[in-house]
């Protein structure tokens, strides 16, 4: 009993010191995840912004010179519309991967007592090995998706744990590529799993549900979640509902489909999204300081059992000599 309290009060200790952590560095961390996490949903704004504009007009463009009367040009025209938009995404996409192993860089430093002046550095060293860290996010994603199918999520939440350490690993071991990255991760979290798993449901409780849920819940009291979905709406408005309704009617079920409605759960989810990224910080910080402490452990179990076998060796030396006398 006494075992499994010290480990939940370190766990917790864990915890509320990568809180600590985080406030105290928050404006370093939110600069440098402004980009990655706003620069998603600019891109994205822009994409669904150039695309509402364009087909709003390409009726009066059409009548008005017939060359619009055309449907590749008209899709052409679309695309290059669409672009800036998909460039800012897909650098902002890839600067916030590139974040969920920097950040365990920084937090390292930190913990270390380090000041977080430069994160710069920490990306490029990550830049530096893009090419094995790609190989790692598709092997980690594969195995993922392998275990997506719902009759293996018990197999996929256990895998998670084992896996849940292979960013740190791979950030701070970079000697190691994407297959000893997760061998590593799997080895330091085998005789720690209870620990690893319990230290993941209270990360996943606070950044997943319950910040998430009380920004959602205030953005919803203070009506600002109208406000913003009003643009949301004028979008949405655009498919062909009303034929999506009928259907439903037609098969007698009694659900209709609002474009408010889902304006509203579009930027809830944003919402959600951007509190969840910007908390990625703190989970860094909290499963890199776990890591630390298990790999300090396992060092020590380590020369401890160098310790043995060298005094096993010693001891068969000498026994070895004295049946020789």
């Amino acid at each position: 009993m006494a075992k499994k309290d010290s480990t939940f009060v370190n766990i917790l200790k864990i915890f509320f010191n990568g809180t600590k952590l985080y406030f105290l560095n928050f404006e370093k961390f939110f600069k440098y995840m402004a980009f990655p996490v706003f620069g998603q949903i600019t891109g994205i704004s822009m994409i669904f912004f150039a695309s509402y504009i364009f087909t709003l007009h390409v009726s009066d463009l059409t009548t008005k010179s017939p060359i619009f009367d055309n449907i590749p040009l008209v899709f052409l025209i679309l695309i290059v519309l669409t672009l800036p938009g998909f460039f800012i995404f897909c650098k902002a996409f890839w600067d916030y991967v590139i974040a969920m192993a920097a950040l365990n860089s920084m937090a390292s430093s930190l913990l270390e007592g380090d000041r977080l002046d430069d994160t710069g550095i920490h990306s490029e060293l990550i830049k530096r090995r893009t090419a094995a860290y790609i190989v790692f996010l598709l092997l980690v994603s594969v195995i993922y998706v392998l275990l997506s199918f719902p009759l293996l999520w018990a197999l996929l939440a256990i895998v998670f744990v084992y896996l849940s350490l292979s960013f740190q690993v791979f950030a701070l071991e970079e000697d190691k590529n994407a297959f000893e990255a997760i061998k590593t991760s799997v080895n330091l979290i085998k005789f720690n799993f209870w620990r690893t798993a319990f230290l993941l449901v209270i990360l996943g409780a606070v950044t997943y549900w319950l910040i998430p849920g009380l920004i959602s819940w205030g953005f919803e009291t203070g009506n600002l979640c109208g406000f913003f979905s009003y643009p949301v709406d004028k979008y949405i408005q655009m498919f062909p509902l009303n034929d999506f309704n009928a259907l439903l009617a037609q098969a007698h079920i009694p659900y209709t489909i609002k474009s408010y409605a889902i304006a509203q759960h579009i930027v809830l989810a944003i919402v959600a999204f951007v509190v969840t990224a910007f908390a990625l910080p703190l989970r860094c910080l909290c499963c890199t300081q776990l890591y630390k402490e298990l790999i300090k452990k396992n060092y020590a179990g380590k020369i401890a059992a160098d310790k043995l076998a060298e005094r096993a060796k010693k001891t068969k030396r000498k026994n070895i000599e004295d049946e020789q006398e």
